[in-house]
This record gives structure tokens, sequence and C-alpha cells, in this order.
């Protein structure tokens, strides 16, 4: 559980640091979309990060139910 958590703020971290520092990657398009009003890239965008975020909750959950701690 420690690590799925730890995961998902890890994920907001990342996205979050390329909206201010980054000059790549999905939080500087976002960031740039919304400098242009660009509100098309922008819902993609997010649907983009919920998805990666979806599929690294999966990756983590599927390696929990094989590394069982009781």
């Amino acid at each position: 559980t420690g690590l799925r958590l730890s995961l998902s703020t890890a994920w907001l971290v990342i996205v979050a640091a390329e909206m201010l520092i980054g000059g790549r990657g999905v939080g500087f398009f976002v960031w740039n979309a919304w400098n242009r009003l660009d509100i098309d890239a922008i819902v993609v965008a997010i649907f983009i990060i919920g998805i990666a975020g979806l599929i690294l909750d999966h990756i983590v959950g599927a390696l929990q139910k094989v590394v069982r701690y009781d």
C-alpha cells in the first residue's frame, strides 16, 4: 500500500516539476497548452496523465500479488 501511495505522489510531483522547470514532458505540454489556451490539448494531456497513472498503479498492484508479505 505504501508503494502504491508513494508512486502516485511521485507521479504527481514529476508532472508538476515538468510544468515549472522542464522544457519537455507531459507537464510542460499541459503548461504550454494552457498558455496558448488550447483546451483540447489540455484535456488530451490530462487524459494521458491519468491513463499513465492507472497503468503504473496496475503494475504495482500486479507486483503486490506476486510478492505477498503475510
